[in-house]
C-alpha cells in the first residue's frame, strides 16, 4: 500500500491540530480505499497525485458478483494500517452505502470518513440493486455531485445527502481549482480529528508511563 508513515508526538499537538492538519496530506493519516471508474483522476484533482492503496472496480449487477466486491472491501478495510478514507464515484457510492449499512460493527469502525463522487451519474438501477435500510451511515460523508447548477439535480444529491446523515457539496461542474475546497476542507476536518484523538492517546500513555509525583 503506497501510503506515507510519519512520526506524531505531543509538541505536534501543541501547534494546534488544525495546524497539523493543513501541513499534512490525507495518505499521512490515513489508508485510502477507492472504489469506481474515475478515481485515479479524483485523487489527481484532491491529493495531487493518483490511485492510493487499495482499489475496487464498480462492483458486477449478478447478486453474487455483489457480494464478492463487499468481500474486497472487507479485506480492504480490515487490512488497512491506518483509519480508512473510503471514496467511491458513481454506482460505487451506492455500494459503499449498501455495504456500510449491512456490515459488521467492527469493520464499521475502521472507516474514518467517505466521499461520495458524482452519485448521480449512476442509473436508477444502480440504487435499486444495492438498496438497504435507510439509516444514517456510522461514519461522516461528503457528497460530492458534478452536475451543472440545476435545482432538481442539487435537490436530489441533497435528498442523497440527508438520507446517508452526510453533507453535500452540489457545486457545478468545472476545471477551477475550487471545484474540489469542499472535499478537501472535509478531509482536512476529518485529518484534525485523528490529530486530536492521538494526542489525547499519547496523553493518557504519558500518565501512565509517567504518573505526575505527589
Amino acid at each position: 500500500m503506497s501510503t506515507i508513515q510519519i512520526g506524531y508526538s505531543i509538541d505536534q499537538h501543541r501547534l494546534g491540530s488544525n495546524a497539523v492538519a493543513l501541513a499534512t496530506t490525507p495518505n499521512d493519516f490515513f489508508s485510502i480505499v477507492t472504489t469506481g471508474s474515475r478515481t485515479s483522476g479524483i485523487l489527481q484533482s484532491l491529493l495531487g497525485m493518483g490511485e492510493l492503496g487499495a482499489h475496487l472496480d464498480d462492483p458486477a449487477d449478478a447478486g453474487r458478483q455483489r457480494s464478492l466486491w463487499a468481500a474486497k472491501l472487507d479485506h480492504a478495510v480490515m487490512g488497512a494500517q491506518r483509519p480508512v478514507l473510503l471514496v467511491a464515484s458513481g454506482r460505487s457510492c451506492f455500494a459503499a452505502t449498501w455495504w456500510a449499512r449491512l456490515s459488521p460493527r467492527d469493520y464499521i469502525d475502521r472507516v474514518a470518513g467517505a466521499l461520495f463522487v458524482d452519485p448521480l451519474e449512476a442509473d436508477g438501477a444502480s440504487a435499486a440493486l444495492f438498496a438497504s435500510p435507510r439509516t444514517r451511515l456510522p461514519f461522516p460523508s461528503l457528497l460530492l455531485s458534478g452536475e451543472r447548477a440545476d435545482g432538481e439535480a442539487v435537490r436530489r444529491a441533497q435528498d442523497l445527502a440527508l438520507e446517508w446523515g452526510g453533507m453535500v457539496d452540489a457545486a457545478s461542474r468545472g476545471e477551477a481549482p475550487s471545484r474540489w475546497q469542499g472535499a478537501r476542507e472535509f478531509v482536512m476536518r476529518m485529518t484534525a480529528g485523528v490529530v486530536e484523538r492521538r494526542a489525547q492517546a499519547a496523553y493518557a500513555l504519558a500518565a501512565v508511563l509517567d504518573p505526575p509525583q505527589r
